[in-house]
């Protein structure tokens, strides 16, 4: 597995999702064994990615998404097996991907009002550290995974350069000025903390800054301000459909979220699910 891991970062792939593709592949492998009543040996037949999909939708009951999913990581895992020479070919085959239908809602749930109340909440109650990763966030419309990874020289004037962004792709993204004060004001006080030798823009009192810290501190400001808990990767849909409402192109928005097709920035257009229930009410 730790052979495969490196495999995936050299292939481009974030530490994140690669660590989600070593689950997914013990996942299967823990089945196969259960399964075949022995060790796997590196032989993987169409069979036994056809019997694992059907244990995923019959018995684990598993989402489309989510078996798709499952399956890209065993795909990879079979590319890497071919590399090594243990398999010819890959066994997963494109026809065992679930065709799923898009929704054709918009996966931004973060209402304005809502937004409001969760800014005022960190504004009011929140460390410099928290209100620039807030803003951060919410104006860039970074992953988490790349907030945490921010270097302190990776901010340039009024640029914040991704270096290593999903897929290895390098970015440029433009800093407002509520992005730059917060992370001005985060500045002045990042030498009171433990880490602060360390070059990362966002530290703890752990050290580097971690996704499981950045949840946590979004949650509880949900808390604070008395909504819905939301995820970090929710400000990051909001900054997307935002920026298509204040007028950037999809290609703008495209280029500044780091997504490999416009495709996958056209989803923003769509309406909220709270939104196509109003206009249902209206039928």
């Amino acid at each position: 597995m730790q052979e495969f891991f490196n495999w995936l970062l050299g292939k481009g792939k974030m530490e994140s999702t690669a660590k989600t593709y070593i689950r997914a592949v013990e996942n299967f492998l823990k089945w196969y064994s259960e399964s075949y009543d022995r060790e796997f040996d590196g032989k993987v037949l169409p069979l036994h990615i056809r019997n694992y999909r059907s244990y995923l939708m019959t018995v684990k009951k598993l989402n489309a998404k989510t078996i798709n999913n499952n399956l890209s990581a065993i795909k990879s895992y079979c590319d890497f097996l071919v590399e090594k020479g243990v398999i010819e070919t890959n066994p997963v085959l494109d026809d065992y991907f679930i065709d799923v239908q898009e929704p054709g809602v918009s996966p931004a749930k973060l209402e304005n009002k809502d937004f409001n109340k969760l800014e005022e909440a960190v504004v009011h109650y929140g460390s410099a550290r928290d209100i620039a990763i807030f803003y951060t966030l919410a104006y860039t419309g970074v992953r988490v995974s790349e907030l945490c990874n921010i270097r302190l020289n990776d901010i340039v004037k009024d640029e914040l350069i991704i270096y290593y962004g999903k897929g290895g792709k390098q970015r440029k993204i433009p800093l407002n000025r509520t992005v730059r004060e917060a992370i001005d004001n985060w500045l002045k006080e990042r030498g009171k903390y433990k880490y602060s030798h360390l070059d990362y823009l966002f530290i703890s009192e752990r050290g580097k800054l971690d996704r499981s810290t950045v949840y946590r501190i979004i949650k509880e400001y949900c808390r604070i301000a008395k909504i819905e808990p939301i995820g970090p990767h929710q400000l990051r849909h909001y900054f997307c459909k935002r920026a298509l409402e204040k007028g950037f192109t999809i290609t703008e928005v495209a280029a500044l979220a780091g997504h490999s097709r416009i495709t996958t920035t056209q989803v923003y257009i769509n309406p909220s699910l709270q939104e196509l229930k109003e206009k249902i009410e209206r039928l």
